[in-house]
């Protein structure tokens, strides 16, 4: 019996975080044939709204898993939860999950950085970031991170630049540095 789903859902905020966690999910699982079907919110008032009826259609489409990533920003982790589920109501998934990102997705990509520096072809090493869900506008401090490192001759595009990141880096750091991380990690491992 294979408990493996090979088409997942994804409502996110923007583009760029739907394609780091399909990329992240294939990274997890080991496996190329996951396909995904996505809605984004384009910021995060609109995915409070439109869960529910993003999720049934979703379902519809045949999708066999949701999950939804909305960044914590500088809300309250429980709170945000809660109303994320609750704007799921009613939810045709029995396999879902809702991940924050403490505070932005950015901060898991914070967690490896040779990742950072092979990816986007640094000339020098980043720093290491023992606590990336600390630091402050995750995105920002990234995109100081590539000028520095790249003596300004890179520019960060969080678009163009989340999936690469994603391609190369190490899954077991961002468990260790990222507590928002580990629930999702366990949800792919168990679904996929």
């Amino acid at each position: 019996m294979s408990k493996k789903t090979s088409l997942v859902g994804i409502i996110a905020e923007d583009d760029s975080d739907v394609e780091s966690i399909r990329l992240l999910i294939k990274r997890i699982s080991g496996k190329e044939n996951i396909g995904a079907k996505k809605f984004v919110g384009k910021g995060c008032g609109k995915i409070k709204r439109k869960c529910s009826a993003w999720a049934n259609q979703l379902k519809q489409k045949g999708c066999g898993v949701l999950i939804v990533v909305h960044d914590l920003d500088r809300n309250q982790e429980g709170i945000l939860r809660k109303q994320i589920i609750d704007s799921l109501v009613p939810n045709p998934f029995s396999k879902w999950l809702v991940s924050i990102p403490t505070e932005e997705l950015e901060a898991w990509l914070l967690s490896d950085s040779n990742a950072i520096k092979d990816a986007l072809k640094l000339r020098k090493m980043p720093d290491n970031i023992h606590h990336p869900e600390t630091v402050i506008s995750p995105k920002e401090h990234l995109g100081s991170i590539v000028e520095k490192c790249s003596d300004d001759t890179v520019v960060y595009i969080n678009t163009k630049h989340n999936s690469k990141i994603v391609e190369k880096i190490d899954v077991s750091q961002i468990s260790i540095k990222c507590p928002s991380f580990v629930s999702f990690h366990d949800f792919i491992s168990e679904h996929f």
